[in-house]
């Protein structure tokens, strides 16, 4: 009983199939298209915004700039090291009880080299993004 229905779908498909035309798109369809998608404009949720503005990453490294300039120029000595000096905040007694940190000169040379290499791979990296995300 299966079988019979199954042929009687089967000829009603093919009946339905031989007498449905084919059909196709118009001579200029992708042109049509193509100019509606250029005419159509960019949402503003796609628009690349930068996370740290312009003027954000001239301040930093301008910092690093003048942190890279102390290290060379701010020591006199050889055997001076940086010191962290919380005299400025004497209005609260949690400084008071805190030890004068030290830093020594290798450490203090290590994280300004760190540090360049830092920026250069953000600069690097942001190139990269950048042109990427143009196509």
């Amino acid at each position: 009983m299966h079988e019979k229905i199954d042929k009687q779908m089967d000829n009603l498909v093919k009946k339905v199939i031989l007498k449905a035309s084919l059909e196709t798109p118009s001579f200029d369809f992708t042109a049509q298209i193509m100019t509606q998608l250029a005419a159509k404009k960019q949402s503003e949720s796609t628009i690349y915004k930068p996370l740290i503005s312009r003027t954000v990453w001239i301040a930093i490294f301008v910092g690093f700039v003048v942190l890279i300039a102390y290290s060379f120029f701010g020591m006199q000595q050889e055997s001076q090291n940086w010191i962290l000096d919380f005299g400025v905040l004497t209005y609260s007694s949690i400084f008071d009880q805190l030890p004068e940190i030290t830093v020594s000169k290798t450490v203090s040379y290590a994280l300004v080299s760190l540090s360049i290499m830092v920026l250069i791979q953000v600069s690097v990296l942001k190139d990269y993004l950048d042109k990427r995300f143009e196509n």
